[in-house]
């Protein structure tokens, strides 16, 4: 098919509407897959797409139609103005966890060491590093995939992480490794909820990611019990938090440590989304 770029986006677009996902979507492939901003696609949208696009754009496109995110299409995401690899294997990074990473980042210091809980593709604790060369910035997931991508992560953006492979805090307990932070945006949405997800998320973005049992909180609770075994004295710990566990959340960790004041925190939406308090 010899058309322009306009023209192709026109058609994705026409296909997108025929299966009532959003037209923008197909802007949105099209920018990514070619590593474009806009002002490319504008430069060259009256230009005849190269044969090589049309094979990439045709094979991205029917991905797209079946429903595929766009990030696994191409592979990327951006994270706070950075750009970071997924895949199937890693939750992709959402804008709200920028406002839970800064919260965080706000509230440690030069030389601390900090550690992130289930870091996925790694976007937490390699900005974190990339924000303050200064801080020892630690990761741990309970799978090797997802450490597999978050390790590539690190080596692209060029930072020292340490990362750990098991379950909750067992990594650094079993290294004895003691810390001034530990940031966290574990699974956390009940069972329940699946009814309420798009149906995007829950085919292609990884369950043990996203659903957690204990009606959303059971890591959140083995994290709690092993707080002792890793904070140092003021210690700041944050946690992203689904919009409707604030105040349950709060109250598990008063009851277990009663001396803890603990903050519920709101997102740019207005929605409780983190949990932080000092040990």
């Amino acid at each position: 098919m010899t058309v322009n770029y306009r023209e192709r986006l026109k058609i994705a677009q026409s296909k997108c509407e025929a299966k009532n996902i959003e037209a923008t979507r197909a802007e949105w492939l099209m920018l990514d897959l070619f590593q474009w901003q806009k002002t490319d696609y504008l430069l060259h949208a009256d230009e005849i797409m190269t044969e090589a696009h049309n094979v990439l754009f045709d094979s991205a496109e029917a991905r797209m139609l079946q429903g595929e995110p766009i990030q696994y299409i191409v592979g990327t995401q951006s994270f706070y103005g950075e750009i970071f690899k997924v895949n199937e294997h890693c939750l992709i990074p959402r804008p709200e966890t920028e406002e839970v990473l800064l919260h965080f980042y706000n509230l440690v210091k030069s030389g601390d060491k900090v550690v992130d809980i289930g870091t996925g593709s790694g976007n937490i604790p390699i900005l974190l590093k990339k924000m303050n060369q200064y801080l020892d910035v630690l990761a741990t997931d309970l799978y090797d995939a997802a450490l597999s991508v978050a390790k590539d992560n690190a080596q692209y953006h060029d930072v020292d992480i340490t990362f750990l492979q098991g379950d909750a805090l067992n990594p650094l307990i079993e290294k004895n490794i003691k810390v001034n932070g530990l940031i966290s945006n574990p699974p956390y949405i009940a069972d329940s909820e699946k009814t309420l997800m798009e149906d995007t998320v829950l085919r292609y973005e990884p369950t043990s990611a996203l659903f957690a049992e204990n009606n959303g909180f059971q890591v959140y609770d083995k994290i709690l019990e092993q707080l002792p075994d890793v904070l140092l004295p003021n210690a700041i710990v944050v946690f992203e938090i689904g919009y409707k566990q604030g105040l349950t959340l709060k109250k598990k960790i008063e009851e277990k440590y009663p001396a803890v004041c603990v903050q519920i925190i709101k997102d740019i939406n207005n929605n409780d989304r983190i949990i932080s308090f000092k040990w």
